[in-house]
């Protein structure tokens, strides 16, 4: 079967167009059309049938942003940090975790959900990445409005990489024990 076939016949159900366009809302969506790159920017999905006319223009994949838009479609190259932060809604924590050896991609992503977990976050996903990680994803609203009188939304990017340091250290101090 031709790869543009496969991709017609993936993108085609129902229930993966519902899937992307849901998780699309409010959110840049990069098109991806294989060895050529990415489409325009900024792109959006609204409905379940706008997946398909850049599927067979050759889109391999669709990858949605983990920021949040007012209206994604405002973005524009060049934008600086205070334009950003009045467009910005919110964010998602997603934690990549990628690692050349398969166990411990596993183990690296089982410790970073505990540590989560340990810390009152219910909500948490993750999914096979597709080579030899996973993505852990946190949704913005298990975050509170505000820390230390800032705008929990504006803390992007810093505020994921805090996290995820502090994860880090958290996991290195509290979960895992090395025995002498």
């Amino acid at each position: 079967m031709h790869e543009i076939s496969r991709r017609l016949l993936f993108y085609k159900q129902k229930n993966i167009q519902q899937q992307i366009v849901e998780s699309s809302l409010n959110r840049e969506v990069g098109i991806r059309y294989g060895d050529r790159g990415y489409g325009k920017r900024p792109d959006i999905l609204m409905y379940p049938n706008d997946l398909m006319s850049p599927v067979t223009k050759g889109a391999t994949s669709f990858h949605v942003s983990e920021e949040r838009w007012e209206n994604p479609l405002n973005l524009e190259t060049g934008m600086n940090r205070k334009q950003l932060d009045e467009l910005r809604i919110g964010w998602d924590l997603v934690l990549d975790i990628d690692c050349p050896y398969w166990f411990f991609s596993k183990l690296i992503t089982h410790l970073f959900i505990q540590a989560l977990k340990n810390h009152g976050i219910k909500n948490i996903s993750c999914k096979f990445s597709g080579n030899k990680g996973f993505h852990i994803g946190v949704p913005f609203e298990a975050f509170p409005e505000e820390v230390n009188n800032q705008l929990v939304k504006n803390m992007f990017p810093t505020g994921p990489r805090d996290i995820a340091k502090y994860l880090l250290e958290y996991i290195g101090r509290e979960l895992v024990k090395q025995e002498d």
